[in-house]
């Protein structure tokens, strides 16, 4: 299980941050539904890693968010964070969300990952093959666009459920809103913020991952990064969709765990 602590770095930003496992470190950037202490991948990878995972600015409090202005200063700040925690080049692996901030943290300073995991990443747009709107659907419905593997996902609720349960059901719905809040500050309406241009200074060795049936990022985008970043190399997941981390939770440590090893 990681215990979460609070930052508090020189400049006054303070971050929420999630630690666990042994070994050397490793940066984890969560996705659409935060960090959670008993995370099954974070669990896996903590076998081999140190794992540092901060909440990002605005799931916990929305006026983090308000604070930055553009998606140059979100790398800033997590910058900020890892030289406050005086962390040299690292493993950097996120999903959707974090995916689209590990790949833009590596191209705003190139040095920072040794190697580089984007799990389903969002963060480019191709009309032939669009994003899906999921902020267009009802919170109670996204999880029809995000999930392939309907008894991982029951699964999925059924523990986050259990570790919420001194929670109001309001709390939890603001919590998810929040959550949406702050991602579609960064993502929507078109989630291409100028990443396409920024890709080719990515220098770690580079695997995208995408589970293979996503119905909100689609698998063919996993070659559109391919074509942007110089070592680049990329997998699917069959039976998997945007949340492959914990629809096939082993396949995805297992591919992430030789690639870091590699």
């Amino acid at each position: 299980m990681l215990a979460d602590e609070t930052i508090r770095l020189a400049g006054g930003r303070q971050w929420r941050v999630f630690r666990g496992g042994s070994g050397t470190p490793l940066l984890w950037l969560h996705g659409l539904r935060g960090v959670d202490a008993d995370d099954p991948l974070l669990a896996a990878l903590g076998r081999t890693h140190a794992i540092i995972a901060p909440v990002a600015p605005g799931f916990a409090d929305l006026e983090e968010v308000a604070a930055i202005d553009n998606i140059h200063e979100l790398a800033l700040d997590y910058d900020d964070l890892l030289r406050g925690l005086k962390l040299g080049p690292l493993p950097i692996v996120g999903h959707s969300l974090g995916a689209m901030m590990a790949a833009e943290i590596a191209a705003h300073f190139p040095d920072r990952a040794s190697r580089l995991v984007l799990l389903a990443p969002v963060g480019l747009w191709n009309d032939a093959y669009p994003v899906g709107d999921l902020f267009a659907l009802p919170v109670a419905e996204m999880d029809r666009m995000l999930w392939h593997d309907t008894r991982a996902r029951d699964a999925f609720a059924a523990r986050l459920s259990g570790a919420d349960a001194q929670k109001s059901q309001v709390e939890q719905i603001l919590s998810v809103t929040r959550s949406i809040a702050s991602v579609t500050k960064f993502i929507w309406p078109i989630p291409d913020k100028g990443l396409a241009k920024r890709l080719h200074r990515i220098a770690a060795p580079t695997l995208v991952l995408f589970g293979a049936e996503d119905g909100f990022v689609p698998p063919r985008y996993a070659q559109d990064f391919a074509a942007r970043i110089a070592r680049c190399e990329t997998a699917l997941v069959p039976g998997a969709g945007h949340m492959a981390p914990y629809e096939k939770t082993e396949a995805v440590a297992g591919l992430i765990a030789r690639f870091l090893q590699s």
